[in-house]
């Protein structure tokens, strides 16, 4: 499969890929994939900086149609239909809204959680109403601490933001390392994340503590990897 052709600005989708792919050819033969925790680390960061700006060039119509598109083919599959607990994160920087799932899964009678930074962890909270969220750790509204907590264990569904992802379920975060230290606690097949369809590569590297996810929904559709950790 591949992307979809997104032009905005100076960005456009054959200009992302003949830098990402320029990058591995000037790599001096080493291969991008390597073990050295560096040149990983590196080489996300560069991918992290340019789809952090071309995600923020968006235009506030599109993220609302996109996220819309997104919404409905989630909360059509039966894993969302069976789950009973919810997780949810909330948009920031143009991210695929969740305001819309949110109402959904409040509608059919299901727990919503969402994410608290408790020191370098997370933690889920139930929220019965988008009002309860305050800016937290960093400016992102987050549920009280009073609120009641769910071990991840428990999820049935676990929406997870990303700044890129690829076709095996690989996944590049903001950096911090908050999603992947508890990705692994619950089942790959109940980790969801949401993206547009620019933010999904063929491949992206991946480090030894990372996590992948079991399901990447776009805008043109929904995305099964297969194998992996």
């Amino acid at each position: 499969m591949k992307t979809i052709a997104e032009k905005k600005g100076t960005f456009t989708e054959s200009h992302l890929n003949d830098d990402y792919n320029s990058s591995k050819r000037n790599s001096k033969g080493i291969g991008l994939f390597t073990s050295k925790d560096s040149e990983v680390s590196n080489e996300k960061e560069r991918l992290r900086r340019i789809f952090i700006l071309k995600r923020l060039e968006l235009e506030r119509e599109r993220v609302a149609r996109y996220s819309q598109v997104i919404t409905e083919l989630l909360t059509r599959l039966r894993i969302f239909k069976e789950a009973k607990r919810i997780a949810l994160y909330y948009p920031v920087k143009n991210e695929v809204e969740t305001r819309g799932i949110f109402k959904e899964a409040r509608s059919q009678g299901k727990e919503i959680y969402f994410p608290l930074v408790r020191d370098s962890e997370l933690e889920f909270h139930k929220v019965n109403s988008l009002c309860e969220l305050r800016p937290g750790k960093f400016g992102i509204p987050e549920p009280s601490t009073h609120s009641s907590k769910l071990p991840i264990e428990r999820l049935d569904v676990l929406v997870v933001p990303g700044v890129v992802f690829d076709y095996q379920g690989r996944r590049i975060g903001y950096g911090g390392g908050y999603y992947d230290r508890i990705l692994g606690r619950i089942l790959k097949e109940r980790r969801v994340g949401l993206a547009y369809g620019f933010q999904v590569l063929d491949s992206i590297p991946e480090g030894l503590s990372d996590h992948r996810v079991g399901m990447v929904i776009t805008e043109s559709g929904i995305i099964c990897p297969q194998g992996g950790g």
